[in-house]
């Protein structure tokens, strides 16, 4: 719908201006909106890679954990897990794409896991198994980070569709609407001004004679 503008020269200007300007914003958004889309599919893959990496390795490092720990009372459970030696140091930096800021974690393992349980007489499958558990924390702190980027990506992707649907299906066609109707109405007048002119020319003309 036209907006309903004084149809004058200085504000057809004015809104061939703003017209130019959302076109620009537009085209700028839809490029930022491909190239986010883009983004966000890569990161799904990888994320899709990393889940499967995940999943081939978890369920058996769990079922192994859950099986020796049928062999163990709770008192034992509960040694094992107070006195495993592994302790670990998680740090974050930041990574910039299309200026939205993500996070990367890094776990570094301060102190390497030992095989200790077979000296105290414990199944020695304990001292692999939890090693296991040791080798997939990287692979698992790796699948959260995906997970968070793409949640960031996909927010930034909706509310950028959301800027360029109004753009294009709404404040573009409105100028385009308003420029048709401030030109329109000039044309009027200029046509109303001649016809003004030519008969005024008429009467002078015949009152010359």
């Amino acid at each position: 719908m036209a907006q309903r503008v004084s149809p004058t020269r200085m504000k057809l200007l004015e809104i061939r201006k703003r017209h130019k300007t959302a076109k620009r914003g537009h085209k700028l958004l839809k490029d930022k909106l491909e190239a986010l889309a883009r983004e966000l599919v890569e990161l799904a893959k990888e994320f899709e890679k990393q889940e499967q990496k995940v999943g081939d390795r978890l369920p058996q490092i769990l079922e192994q954990f859950l099986v020796l720990r049928t062999t163990v009372t709770d008192e034992e459970m509960r040694n094992i897990v107070s006195d495993y030696p592994a302790e670990f140091e998680l740090t974050m930096s930041q990574k910039n794409i299309m200026n939205i800021v993500l996070p990367e974690f890094h776990i570094h393992h301060t102190h390497p896991s030992k095989p200790a349980f077979h000296q105290c007489g414990l199944n020695p499958a304990f001292d692999i198994v939890l090693r296991e558990f040791d080798s997939i924390l990287d692979d698992l702190l790796k699948l959260a980070e995906l997970e968070f980027s793409i949640y960031e990506v996909a927010k930034i992707v909706e509310m950028t569709k959301r800027r360029v649907n109004a753009l294009e299906y709404v404040l573009v066609p409105e100028l385009e609407e308003t420029i048709k109707y401030i030109t329109s109405k000039l044309e009027e007048n200029e046509r109303s001004t001649t016809i003004r002119l030519m008969k005024i020319k008429d009467i002078l003309s015949k009152r010359s004679y």
